[in-house]
């Protein structure tokens, strides 16, 4: 039985989407099968299915779902906290009584969590259901396994002809702080209808090492369709994304293909899609991925 459930969380510009595979394995008997039926040869059939998302101290809850016909449900998840998951499954002939039950050891969501942790749920028959399936197997478990990916993002409103002021710009200084603390596999960056990725990790490492080195750049680096450049322009770092090699600091009219992040320019020309000086008004977003 293949159980998909997805746990998301939200922490400021952090936002986490944990996908979960129950591997589910019930034992059947083989000296006995009839142990696995009620009366004669009618099964012991599964209506439902229901997750739990509790705090392993208080025993809080913090979300609960019952999944559906394709064993796949979503909950929201806190980060940084102690957490557990229960499962229960209940049958259509006693949908009121719980027929299989688990909980998981005790974990935790973090921002530097691996891409995959595996939490194991053991199971076990409610004794006092009415079908009084015989288990003669009590090592039955369910394994759980997260496959986390984390994204930081940033955005920020620009006006046309409007110099970015002092909080948009530490907002986005303060971001490249943060990315810099961490891996990422892609970046993508744009308006939030209109983004171009980058999913070559050595580049975006690289240059979220050296974003305050002020002799670092990077010329047209060609990465999924489109040429990178990173530089300073102005007082920060400028990250672009063209369709042919053009350096830091360019103009780019409204029918030229590219992509310009530069809020530290210290003028007007913030960036934008296409148009990249005294471009009309719009939201500038990146987003990195791991």
């Amino acid at each position: 039985m293949i159980v998909a459930t997805s746990l998301i969380s939200c922490e400021g510009q952090k936002e986490e989407d944990i996908k979960v595979t129950l591997n589910y394995e019930h034992p059947r008997q083989k000296e006995y099968p009839e142990a696995n039926f009620r009366t004669g040869t009618r099964p012991v059939m599964v209506q439902k299915h229901h997750i739990d998302l509790t705090d392993f101290i208080q025993k809080h809850l913090y979300d609960e779902t019952e999944l559906d016909k394709n064993m796949t449900g979503t909950v929201m998840a806190p980060v940084n906290i102690q957490l557990e998951v229960q499962y229960k499954n209940y049958t259509f002939e006693e949908p009121q009584i719980h027929y299989e039950s688990g909980i998981s050891d005790p974990f935790v969501v973090t921002h530097n969590s691996p891409p995959t942790t595996t939490v194991t749920v053991p199971v076990s028959v409610n004794p006092d259901h009415p079908s009084q399936v015989v288990d003669t197997d009590n090592e039955t478990e369910e394994i759980v396994e997260t496959t986390v990916t984390t994204i930081l993002s940033w955005s920020d409103n620009f006006t046309k002809g409007q110099v970015p002021n002092l909080i948009q710009e530490q907002t986005y200084k303060d971001f490249w702080d943060n990315a810099s603390s961490q891996t990422w596999d892609n970046i993508s960056i744009g308006n939030p209808d209109n983004m171009t990725t980058c999913t070559n990790s050595v580049f975006i490492n690289d240059f979220l090492r050296n974003k305050d080195n002020a002799s670092f750049e990077v010329y047209g680096l060609y990465c999924d369709g489109m040429y990178w450049t990173v530089g300073k322009c102005g007082w920060g770092l400028e990250l672009s994304a063209f369709d042919r090699q053009r350096r830091d600091c360019a103009c780019l009219n409204s029918s030229d293909i590219g992509y310009t992040i530069r809020p530290l320019i210290g003028n007007k020309n913030w960036g934008g899609v296409g148009k990249s000086c005294n471009a009309d008004s719009q939201t500038l977003q990146v987003i990195l991925q791991k």
